[in-house]
């Protein structure tokens, strides 16, 4: 009982600071951003989605430089399904118009490249240094075409918290400081769970750690959604599934390569969490992107609400394949 506990706390402080550290991080650098003059759509590309994806750069890359591929791969690919099925679904039971709103062709093309890019990386299961730098040399030119192409649309205004307004400088430290602590609990909480129940570290990846590192992205979907706000959530998920394949996957590879050469001691592990990642879980990806993209289209651009749910329904059930196949 009091290793459970210990597993617990771990936990749930992890996805506290996790959810409180990316909050402190993006509401102090955005102030720094305004006060040096930078424009609100730059820092939304830049800034806020660095803010928002942090959690799932820090846990991806010490998961794997301690070679834990199954827990890295699991957490970029299962935070994905999460930001649509459970974070996109929630935003619109609040606000129905977030899923009667068609995507740009923009998005769309990014949404799919960013997926393919990882794929074909991924397909001689490691990812090594120049193949992190291909990700994120992408990442960059879907940054550019971002901006390239905004044209006049419409720009976000990001609200900072009084208090990070005050000491914008002390928050984004703080919020980082938090991120990389939290980070750190959510693998050990994780890992030792899974080791405790004998489930396979990439089913973990893949759930309990991947809501715990999106849970930035909800909080910042439902508070755009509780705003009236819609294309604050949609562009939130779109875009953080787009950083987590091309700059996630990118800078962890760049710092400790994917790959079983680089982990000889845990070679088969590696080998087999690409295969579960190539064979199962892109495919999982590919169909909770495709609901983002045919959603918004389908009754007539209606029925909000009801897509919102019919997405809650699809990740739950997701959630309970994944349990009954991985562990069988």
């Amino acid at each position: 009982m009091e290793a459970w506990l210990r597993i617990l706390a771990f936990l749930l402080a992890g996805f506290l600071l996790l959810w409180r550290g990316a909050d402190w991080l993006v509401a102090g650098s955005t102030q720094i951003a305004s006060r040096f003059g930078v424009s609100t759509l730059v820092v939304g590309l830049t800034i806020v989605a660095f803010g928002t994806s942090a959690p799932e750069i820090i846990v991806s890359g010490l998961a794997a430089s301690e070679g834990k591929v199954d827990l890295s791969l699991g957490n970029v690919l299962g935070s994905n399904i999460a930001n649509v099925g459970l974070v996109l679904g929630s935003c619109a039971v609040v606000l129905p118009r977030v899923l009667e709103t068609p995507l740009r062709a923009r998005e769309v093309i990014w949404l799919f490249i960013s997926l393919a890019l990882f794929y074909v990386c991924a397909r001689d299961s490691s990812i090594d240094r120049p193949e992190a730098t291909f990700l994120l040399l992408a990442f960059v030119g879907y940054n550019v075409h971002v901006l390239l192409t905004a044209g006049n649309s419409a720009v976000h205004h990001f609200e900072p918290d009084e208090k990070a307004s005050r000491h914008p400088w002390f928050w984004t430290l703080l919020g980082i400081v938090a991120i990389l602590s939290a980070a750190k609990l959510v693998v050990i909480g994780a890992e030792d769970g899974a080791l405790r129940l004998g489930v396979p570290k990439a089913v973990v990846g893949l759930t309990v750690v991947a809501i715990g590192t999106s849970l930035p992205e909800l909080a910042a979907g439902l508070g755009g959604a509780l705003r009236g706000e819609s294309d604050i959530s949609l562009g939130n998920v779109v875009g953080s599934n787009i950083f987590n394949l091309l700059a996630v996957v990118g800078i962890v590879a760049l710092v400790q390569p994917i790959s079983p050469a680089a982990v000889p001691a845990a070679s088969a592990e590696i080998a087999s969490a690409f295969d579960l990642a190539l064979s199962e879980d892109v495919w999982v990806v590919l169909g909770f992107s495709l609901a983002v993209i045919l959603l918004p289209v389908s009754f007539a651009s209606r029925a909000g609400r009801a897509k919102g749910l019919l997405l809650l329904a699809g990740y739950v059930a997701y959630s309970i394949w994944l349990y009954a196949s991985r562990l069988s």
